[in-house]
């Protein structure tokens, strides 16, 4: 039974904009020239008092003029820097218009335009409502920047103390030889005492990017994830604990949400196609049952249901296999004894329909959901024994299962850690393998077919591996998530892909959590 599914769900699902009775509009203080080429830039301030209840609503208006607009870093900060949100960051990397001029009132909430679309269009950039959209990396020519954030997102789980006080508009000119003013700004709060209904996120306009697999935040970064039985018990209720991301050391608010139970599986993907992951779950059944908690729906709407697939089957490599911003359910199905075929099942979210790949056969394991072919298109690696000690692969199109490359990698006893770890556009096969205590990661670049050298990091006998983009450069980053019996001690460890020389730690969840990341861990 669907309840919603493809096509039809924004449809049935989206509500309409919030309707304000008492929106408060606060003026920016502090306006002027935007410093030259320095990080400090100019904080505009928005002194908020009088709100109760959480937010509904977040819409930001900025009279800007500047002669290149990729120089900018704008970011909107709540009181005491508890979440934050990117407005708009060195827009134009490996895309067009970041020479573009800008020279009138924008405004940024979660109803306009695609901001880096309007850019590219001409210059100087026209007057208008945009979306907040993620941050252009100059680094590197993986295209972080342009993909659309939620704005409201980054701030509703603030509480009525947290909302009150001095918001910042930072605006930073990092780049030097073009200058601009910052001549007014407002920031309008709408909390859901005062509105009669809100979606949080009227509308998908996705822009184009490239994605951090994990991001239930929207901020181009994966996520701090774990899930807790609260319930207790083997079928006990599931509370899913997610920290944002957001770029700075300790990371932004906590948010949680009840989906599943202890005997589920977790499921990782973006539903709805907003550009934040949905907490979901697949229950073992015939048939079975995935439950999905849409991040573009009120806190109280109904969840996703859709009965699909059966007992036996591998739910964990949900990806775009149809090419149209949203994740597919996908199952892999082994043959049922050895040598019989095996198959990946997948529900296609733009019609509905159903398209089964051939994938191996019974005895081989399956890392679907990620683009290794560069044809914006999940496909499927399958890892076989090759006899020896050695591994072979096979890489089937998700579009109609062909094997458009094979090649031997690794040992048939190595874990597949899906991801895009080598730095080309495309996704690679990495794989994991435990030697004298401690993790081994090793990475086959799916564009020149070249071996990366192994990485030593993580603990074999307590870590779990993880697949994330952790520092928002485009690449996944190797990562651990490590247990501790001692309360605080639980931790994520990461070697981030762009300063690997300096691994990050970052405490989070408890002893017996298990974090979400690891489920595409093959």
């Amino acid at each position: 039974m669907v309840k919603a599914l493809g096509g039809t769900l924004l449809a049935c699902c989206m509500l309409s904009a919030a309707v304000s009775a008492r929106a408060a509009d606060f003026a920016g203080s502090n306006l002027g020239a935007i410093p030259d080429n320095n990080p400090a830039g100019r904080d505009v301030t928005f002194n908020v008092a009088g709100m109760t209840g959480s937010l509904a609503d977040v819409q930001v208006t900025m009279t800007v003029a500047h002669s290149y607009v990729r120089d900018l870093d704008v970011v909107l900060i709540s009181p005491l820097g508890i979440a934050r949100r990117v407005l708009f960051s060195r827009v134009g990397y490996n895309a067009t218009g970041g020479d573009n001029d800008l020279g009138a009132t924008y405004v940024f909430n979660d109803r306009g335009r695609d901001w880096w679309g309007a850019v590219a269009a001409g210059t100087p950039v026209v007057a208008g409502e945009y979306r907040a959209s993620t941050a252009g990396n100059p680094g590197n020519p993986i295209k972080t920047g342009g993909c659309t954030s939620p704005l409201t997102f980054a701030f509703d789980t603030l509480s009525d103390v947290q909302i009150n006080g001095a918001w910042t508009l930072h605006v930073a000119d990092v780049q030097g030889g073009d200058t601009g003013t910052v001549s007014a700004a407002s920031l309008r709060l709408l909390t859901n005492a005062d509105a009669l209904f809100t979606s949080g996120f009227d509308g998908f306009v996705r822009g184009s990017c490239v994605h951090a697999q994990f991001d239930y935040t929207g901020s181009n970064r994966s996520s701090f994830v774990v899930v807790r039985n609260t319930g207790g018990g083997a079928t006990g209720a599931v509370t899913w604990f997610i920290r944002d991301n957001d770029g700075t050391a300790a990371g932004g608010p906590d948010r949680s949400y009840l989906v599943g139970q202890a005997n589920d599986f977790f499921v990782g993907g973006d539903f709805d196609g907003d550009n934040v992951w949905d907490p979901a779950i697949w229950r073992s059944g015939t048939p079975g049952h995935y439950m999905v908690r849409l991040s573009s729906r009120p806190a109280n709407a109904p969840l996703l249901e859709l009965d699909y697939g059966q007992t036996g089957d591998d739910p964990t490599h949900a990806g775009d296999y149809d090419g149209d911003g949203k994740s597919d359910f996908a199952l892999y199905r082994a043959g049922a004894q050895a040598g019989d075929p095996s198959f990946m099942v997948i529900k296609l979210s733009s019609t509905g329909a159903e398209r089964i790949l051939p994938s191996g056969m019974n005895g081989y394991f399956a890392a679907g959901g990620s683009d290794i072919t560069g044809d914006v298109r999940a496909d499927v690696a399958m890892q076989s024994n090759a006899g020896g000690g050695v591994a072979k692969f096979d890489i089937h199109d998700g579009t109609n299962g062909a094997i458009v490359d094979t090649f031997n990698f690794g040992t048939p006893t190595d874990v597949i850690v899906c991801g895009n770890h080598s730095g080309s556009a495309l996704a690679d096969t990495t794989v994991t393998r435990s030697s004298g205590g401690n993790i081994i990661w090793e990475t086959h670049e799916s564009g020149s077919g070249t071996n990366l050298a192994p990485v030593n990091f993580g603990l074999s006998a307590t870590d779990f591996r993880l697949s994330g983009d952790f520092d928002g450069d485009g690449y996944d980053d190797y990562a651990v998530w490590r247990p501790n019996a001692t309360p605080g001690s639980s931790k994520f460890s990461i070697r981030p892909s762009a300063t690997p020389g300096s691994p990050v730690d970052v405490p989070f969840g408890q002893n017996g959590d298990y974090p979400v990341e690891n489920s595409r861990s093959h």
